[in-house]
């Protein structure tokens, strides 16, 4: 059941002054793939998705600072800047266009809670392995 709105996209829901995002259409905002929001989607290091219906979504406050906190995490303003004029200028036609910037810096972040959990399951591996040997 969707709400009556005014918007021509039948994937965008509108709440009293929030966007609520499909997640096709949140990695369409963030300028990434889909299947690199899922990953970070498992991996509990992407935007917080809620959940309707038990169907993934994100409103577009948390994709906003999400963004902004890759991007400034490396020191490089958004609002009026080139980088910004430029990514603006390429997103103008109808097919996505993938940010190169916000790609990398999502690959960034992939890797390192991928490298993580994965020295954290190392660790609790050999403990348990440890236990049951003495």
């Amino acid at each position: 059941m969707r709400p009556h709105n005014d918007n021509t996209s039948p994937d965008v829901l509108h709440f009293p002054r929030r966007n609520i995002f499909s997640p096709q259409e949140a990695s369409h905002y963030l300028g990434i793939a889909p299947l690199r929001l899922r990953i970070m989607k498992w991996l509990r290091c992407g935007p917080k998705p809620i959940s309707i219906n038990r169907e993934t979504f994100y409103t577009e406050a948390e994709l906003r600072s999400f963004r902004l906190g890759l991007i400034r995490a490396v020191g490089v303003e958004e609002n009026g800047g080139p980088y910004r004029e430029r990514y603006m200028a390429d997103t103008q036609g109808e097919k996505p266009v993938m940010d190169p910037l916000v790609t990398l810096l999502s690959a960034n972040l992939i890797r390192r809670r991928a490298i993580g959990l994965s020295l954290w399951g190392l660790l609790v591996l050999g403990i348990g392995i440890d236990l049951i040997l003495f």
